[in-house]
């Protein structure tokens, strides 16, 4: 899975406008649980590959703050060792619900272009 991070930056921003302003249009939520849902419930998540991806749009202490504020105490990653995270099945499930954010942002841009295209 290719993570695209302007494509979420215009996503999470078409949610803000609407005033979700949390899960789908938080942009550190969605790139956090896309980075741990790219390695899978299986594998381990290192803090240095949640930053490739989120560097460009934050700073570091944030992204920390964060992982442990929402992933760790609201069940959706575990921490494990020293900068690692496995995400949970909850947090599966929640990565499955931004991505169908993704997809639905995408099927109102496609009707929006359609839309425009009809003449007055």
């Amino acid at each position: 899975m290719e993570i695209d991070i302007e494509f979420e930056k215009e996503v999470a921003k078409f949610y803000q406008s609407m005033g979700i302003t949390t899960g789908p249009g938080d942009i550190q939520y969605r790139l956090i649980l896309l980075v741990l849902a790219k390695n899978g419930g299986d594998k381990v998540t290192r803090f240095s590959e949640i930053r490739e991806y989120t560097d460009r749009i934050a700073d570091r202490g944030s992204i920390g703050g964060k992982l442990k504020a929402v992933f760790q105490l609201e069940g959706l990653a575990i921490k494990v060792g020293h900068g690692g995270y496995i995400i949970t099945h909850k947090g599966l499930l929640a990565a499955d619900f931004v991505q169908s954010t993704s997809r639905y942002y995408k099927k109102i841009r496609s009707i929006e272009k359609i839309i425009e295209r009809i003449p007055s």
